[in-house]
């Protein structure tokens, strides 16, 4: 087999290869090492050289966290052709060809058949809002403490107090104790809190915020409590269900998604930080 350079034209991606097939165009016999021409009983072969194509309906993809594209391949040969991801911490790929975009990132997508490859560069752009990185938020956890680190009795430092706590080291870089804003989001300094009245309201004021990279705090129900504030620090989608957001909980640090929680009856309320 012998390999031909990679053809690229227009926006699809091409690359061929030159099979060589042998044909027997007749049979016979008494064959002789001194004449190497072709008698009428020798068998006459045909060399026939087979041009192998795959072509890709797209070189380049781009987009954000999530998205999902079908790459189509057409080819003229009889083997099957086969998809890798070469990040896949960055894009994925079906057997089938559909290619998710997982994180900010560059790869690449590789096609191939009959040893002939296709390639289509992959670039995925960070979405808004998503910007603050679950490592980050989870240092800060490790920096600031959680709420069950200071349990003391039957009480603790409020799960408001490490939320603001969180999103403020995360706007301006600065460590505060949890314990100097002891009270509700309405007394603290550097922070403005916000009665939304509504969770749509709640949703698209956080989102807000996220899309300007900036985390922010929540008044949200779960389980038993009826009163729960956390981080809010990213979001998938659209953002416009709870369950699309990036939550860090206070009570023990946890990187989590509003999947679980509720919206408190105390209101839909929101701190942002000034």
């Amino acid at each position: 087999m012998k390999n031909t350079k990679t053809i690229v034209a227009a926006a699809l991606s091409v690359a061929t290869v030159l099979t060589t097939t042998i044909s027997v165009m007749a049979l016979g016999s008494d064959t002789t090492d001194e004449d190497p021409r072709p008698s009428k009983t020798q068998p006459a072969v045909k060399v026939v050289e087979k041009e192998v194509k795959l072509i890709l309906n797209r070189t380049k993809l781009k987009g954000t966290e999530g998205k999902k594209v079908t790459l189509k391949s057409s080819t003229n040969s009889d083997e099957k052709v086969t998809y890798r991801s070469t990040n896949k911490k960055v894009a994925t790929v079906s057997k089938k060809g559909v290619v998710k975009l997982v994180s900010e990132g560059s790869a690449k997508i590789v096609a191939e058949t009959d040893g002939v490859k296709a390639v289509c560069k992959v670039n995925v752009d960070p979405v808004p809002g998503n910007s603050i990185k679950d490592s980050t938020m989870a240092d800060i956890a490790s920096e600031i403490g959680c709420q069950t680190d200071y349990a003391y009795g039957e009480s603790t430092i409020m799960c408001s107090a490490y939320s603001f706590a969180y999103a403020y080291y995360q706007v301006t870089g600065t460590a505060i104790t949890p314990g100097s804003v002891w009270c509700g989001g309405c007394t603290w300094t550097g922070g403005s809190y916000l009665h939304c009245g509504s969770a749509e309201n709640m949703l698209s004021t956080i989102k807000e915020q996220l899309d300007q990279n900036r985390a922010c705090v929540g008044l949200l129900s779960m389980g038993s409590s009826a009163t729960h504030y956390v981080t809010f620090y990213g979001y998938t989608g659209d953002g416009t269900t709870l369950s699309d957001f990036k939550i860090l909980d206070p009570w023990e640090g946890n990187l989590t998604t509003g999947d679980g929680y509720g919206y408190s009856y105390d209101g839909c309320d929101v701190v942002v930080i000034n």
